[in-house]
C-alpha cells in the first residue's frame, strides 16, 4: 500500500474548484495509519456500475475518490433500513467507511458499509388513533407510538374495516387505524398508503334486538326476507324456516298479518361483509 505521505500528495493534487461543490454539504474524511478510510456527506458525482465516482466537499473545494462495492457492502438508507448499489444516484449524499485500494494513482476505497443519506423513504406499517380527518386532501393524521403524529394520505388506498370495503366518509375521528401499509417520507412525516384496515370491534356483531318500520316482506311464509327501516337506515332481514315469528305479545304468529308500516323488532346478527344485512332468529309485529 503506498505511504500515507504520497496518499496526501495525491490528495493534494485532486482537490479543485466546482460550482456544482457548493450545493453539497461540508465533508469530514478520516484516514488511519493502517489505511481505514472513513467520511461523512460524501457527493456521489457519476456512478458506473457499482463504482462510485465521489467527491468530499468544502465550500466550493472539493477531491476525488472513487468508492468500489463488493456483495458484501452493507448498505443502508438514512434512516437503517436495507438498501442495494442500485439505489444509490448521481448527486446523493453518502457516508462510507472501508480500506484504501493498493496500488494506482488516485484514491480508491473498497467500501465495507455505505449510509445514503439522501434515501428518507421506506415501506412502513403504521398504527394509532386517528386525531384529524382532512377530507378535501383525502389524508388523515394517526398517532403512531414510534413515529408520533403522522400525515397518512390515501390517493387510491384500498379502505378495509373488518373484511368490508369502506370509504373515507366511513372514518371519523377516535377510530383506530389497525395498519396502514404504504411508502413513509422521513422528511415529511408522511406515509403514502396502498392499504389502510380500520379497526373493527368484534362486540359490534355480537347479536342484538332491532325496531323499526317493515319496508317490504317477499314472503309470508318462512323462509322471508323483510326490509326494515331503523332509525333511517333500510335492513335486509333474513330468516330462514327455523325462525320465530310472534305477535307483541310474545305468541305464534302468522307472516300474512304482517303489513308494510307496521312496527317490528327483530334479534339477529349483522353480517360482518355487510352491515345493513341481518340474519334474525325472532322477529315480532308489535302493532297485533
Amino acid at each position: 500500500m503506498r505511504s500515507l505521505g504520497n496518499i496526501a500528495v495525491s490528495a493534494a493534487l485532486l482537490i479543485a474548484f466546482s460550482p456544482l461543490a457548493a450545493f453539497a454539504a461540508n465533508s469530514e474524511i478520516h484516514f488511519s495509519a493502517d489505511g481505514n478510510f472513513v467520511a461523512k456527506n460524501i457527493l456521489v458525482y457519476q456512478k458506473a456500475g457499482t463504482n462510485l465516482f465521489c467527491r468530499g466537499t468544502w465550500g466550493t473545494t472539493f477531491i476525488r475518490f472513487v468508492v468500489t462495492t463488493s456483495p458484501a457492502t452493507a448498505i443502508t438508507k438514512k434512516h437503517g433500513e436495507q438498501a442495494t448499489v442500485g439505489d444509490i444516484g448521481e448527486k446523493d449524499i453518502i457516508d462510507v467507511e472501508g480500506r484504501l485500494a493498493t496500488g494506482g494513482d488516485s484514491i480508491v476505497v473498497n467500501a465495507s458499509t455505505i449510509r445514503n443519506a439522501s434515501l428518507e423513504t421506506d415501506v412502513k406499517s403504521l398504527s394509532g388513533k386517528i386525531v384529524s380527518i382532512d377530507t378535501s386532501a383525502r389524508s388523515l393524521v394517526v398517532n403512531d407510538k414510534s413515529f408520533g403524529k403522522t400525515t397518512i394520505t390515501i390517493g387510491s388506498a384500498v379502505i378495509m374495516k373488518g373484511v368490508r370495503s369502506i370509504t373515507l366518509a366511513d372514518i371519523k375521528v377516535g377510530d383506530t387505524v389497525a395498519s396502514a401499509q404504504g411508502v413513509y417520507d422521513y422528511s415529511t412525516k408522511t406515509l403514502t398508503a396502498s392499504v389502510i384496515g380500520i379497526y373493527q370491534d368484534p362486540a359490534f356483531f355480537k347479536p342484538r334486538n332491532f325496531e323499526g318500520a317493515l319496508k317490504s316482506i317477499s314472503a309470508t311464509q318462512l323462509p322471508s326476507t323483510f326490509v326494515v327501516t331503523v332509525q333511517g337506515t333500510d335492513y335486509t332481514v333474513y330468516m330462514d324456516a327455523k325462525g320465530s315469528v310472534l305477535n307483541k305479545h310474545k305468541g305464534a304468529a302468522s307472516l300474512s298479518r304482517f303489513v308494510v308500516g307496521d312496527k317490528v323488532r327483530f334479534y339477529g346478527t349483522l353480517r360482518e361483509a355487510n352491515i345493513t344485512e341481518v340474519d334474525v332468529e325472532v322477529i315480532r309485529d308489535l302493532n297485533f
